[in-house]
């Protein structure tokens, strides 16, 4: 076969059949919920709600029963966390979200989602999550880079009356 078709074949199984991950591994995102931008200016600011979501992927022949997903989010720039998915449980104790008693399942992949709400502030803050899978005694499966967001003060803006009358 010629190079460049033997490239072109490569190319096309890499696409539709892609090489499974051969690593355990934990990835993050944070983006903005749907509706959840208040002012719609398609930026995260305060006050609006984020959506964190974790992809947990084992392609090892390993069960990991009671694991833990440290989110190792600062707990004191969020409020109103909402919107679980994926699990059953959720810990926000000392000052961050655990998500505690996830079975890793072998060759397996957990999904995991919530909203939580930005505080109000003057000042610009960084919304983070560092995510951490360890099993149920204690030892590190994998830990991923940081990822982080910036939300723009409220400065200068009315703060909205969350409690306003429907019927008006």
């Amino acid at each position: 076969m010629t190079d460049w078709l033997t490239n072109a074949k490569d190319f096309v199984v890499d696409v539709f059949a892609p090489k499974p991950k051969s690593e355990f591994t934990v990835d993050s995102t944070i983006t903005l919920a749907p509706d959840g931008d208040y002012d719609k200016n398609g930026e995260i600011d305060s006050g609006d709600i984020v959506t964190f979501n974790y992809a947990i992927t084992n392609p090892t022949k390993n069960e990991y029963p009671f694991a833990t997903l440290l989110t190792n989010i600062p707990r004191n720039n969020l409020n109103f966390i909402h919107d679980v998915k994926g699990t059953a449980s959720l810990s926000d104790e000392n000052d961050t979200i655990t998500i505690p008693n996830l079975r890793i399942a072998p060759q397996g992949e957990v999904i995991i989602s919530f909203n939580a709400r930005i505080n109000y502030s003057s000042e610009d803050v960084t919304i983070s999550t560092e995510p951490e899978v360890i099993t149920k005694d204690r030892q590190q499966l994998k830990k991923s880079p940081k990822t982080e967001k910036r939300a723009k003060s409220w400065k200068g803006k009315e703060f909205p009356n969350m409690m306003e009358r429907k019927d008006k």
